[in-house]
């Protein structure tokens, strides 16, 4: 039934590519002109604005990711879907754009690899003073690495108690004759 008055459908895309000219000639003669607007491709849509990407790179100087989401929820930043940020997607938007993690350990501490080599013993030796509390370390959670600081007493009993193990010789640990690992 639409087809009967119209004559002629003429659809142009200028160079503006966020809309379209529609031309409508009519069988009476006249001519309409319709102006469309096109929607956003779906990558675009799903883009990140500038504003929080350079905000999330603000951000990771100085917190891991947890902190981050939580960060722009408190703003009432909200994701490309208008959902509240997750850490998944701090990390893909770390990801994407390059944005490296923070470094969030002190200059004056260490990590159990290098208390491990300092003291020339093995790392599960340094999980053992880490729980047993002889020596200070910090983490950020559960499954996040220790970071340690030493301390000038550390420094002096920590090389002691390695002498005096029964247990570490040679810089190693010992193996455990119950099959397990030593201390």
């Amino acid at each position: 039934m639409l087809r009967l008055p119209i004559k002629d459908i003429t659809v142009e895309k200028p160079s503006s590519h966020k809309q379209l000219l529609v031309h409508i000639c009519w069988q009476g003669g006249a001519c309409s002109d319709l102006h469309l607007h096109l929607l956003p491709k779906i990558a675009d849509r799903m883009r990140y604005p500038a504003t929080v990407v350079d905000r999330i790179r603000d951000l990771a100087q100085r917190l891991s990711d947890g902190e981050i989401a939580e960060s722009l929820n408190r703003e009432g930043q909200v994701s490309a879907l208008g959902k509240s940020f997750r850490v998944s997607m701090i990390k893909w938007i770390r990801y994407r754009y390059q944005i490296p993690k923070a470094t969030l350990i002190r200059p004056e501490e260490l990590t159990v690899q290098q208390v491990a080599e300092r003291f020339r013993v093995s790392p599960h030796v340094v999980y053992y003073w880490i729980d047993r509390g002889m020596i200070q370390a910090r983490r950020l959670n559960a499954g996040a690495p220790y970071w340690i600081t030493l301390n000038e007493t550390d420094e002096q009993k920590l090389p002691d108690w390695v002498r005096n193990s029964s247990r570490i010789q040679n810089g190693k640990a010992s193996p455990n004759p119950t099959g397990g690992s030593a201390l």
